[in-house]
C-alpha cells in the first residue's frame, strides 16, 4: 500500500468515527426536549404521574408578585449530566420575603420528579429589569460564601436541605401570600 492510499484510508476512518460520534452524541439529544422532559409519555407510562418542571413552573408563576417563572432539568456538559435551572422574574421592587421565596422555589424545583439533577441547581431572579443578587438570600439560609447574582447550588446543599430527590411538595410560607 503506498502513502497516499495510506492517508485516504486514514482520513475515511477519522471521518467515520466523527460521524458516528455525532449521531450518537445527537441521537441522546432526540428523545430529551429542552426542558429536561421526555419527548412524549403515554397515558399508561409511570412517567405520566410523574411532578414535571412544567408544572412546577406554573405554580411558581401564580405567586404573588411573580410575573413569570422557568423550571428545567436538562443537560449541561458531558453526557448523564442534568442541570436544575430555576429562575424568576419578580415585579419591579418586589416587596417580598425574598430568602423565604428562594428556599421555598428551589424546594419546589427539588420536587419534580421527572429527571434527577446531577451537577448543580444553577438559581437567578430578577427584580423587573435587573438581575437580583441572592447571595444575601443564601446566606439567610445558611448557604455562606456564595455570589451572585445567580447561584450555583450543589446537589449535596440541595440534598442536605431539601432531603433527599425528588424532595416532598413543599407548603407554601404564609410570608410569601
Amino acid at each position: 500500500m503506498n502513502g497516499q492510499h495510506r492517508s485516504l484510508t486514514t482520513r475515511r476512518t477519522a471521518l467515520l468515527v466523527v460521524a458516528t460520534l455525532t449521531a450518537v452524541t445527537l441521537g441522546g439529544c432526540v428523545a430529551v426536549g429542552r426542558s429536561g422532559q421526555p419527548a412524549s409519555t403515554s397515558p399508561n407510562d409511570p412517567a405520566s404521574d410523574s411532578r414535571t418542571t412544567a408544572q412546577v413552573t406554573d405554580e411558581l408563576g401564580q405567586l404573588p408578585g411573580v410575573s413569570a417563572a422557568f423550571v428545567s432539568t436538562g443537560p449541561v456538559g458531558l453526557p448523564n449530566q442534568l442541570e436544575l435551572t430555576v429562575g424568576l422574574n419578580l415585579e419591579a421592587g418586589y416587596p417580598g420575603d425574598v430568602p423565604a421565596l428562594l428556599d421555598y422555589t428551589l424546594a419546589m424545583a427539588w420536587s419534580a420528579t421527572v429527571e434527577q439533577p446531577t451537577t448543580t441547581a444553577a438559581v437567578a431572579f430578577r427584580d423587573g429589569d435587573s438581575a437580583l443578587d441572592l447571595a444575601p438570600a443564601a446566606a439567610a439560609l445558611g448557604w455562606t460564601g456564595m455570589t451572585g447574582p445567580t447561584l450555583a447550588v450543589s446537589m449535596d446543599e440541595m440534598a442536605d436541605r431539601y432531603g433527599p430527590w425528588p424532595g416532598p411538595v413543599p407548603e407554601k410560607p404564609a410570608a410569601l401570600g
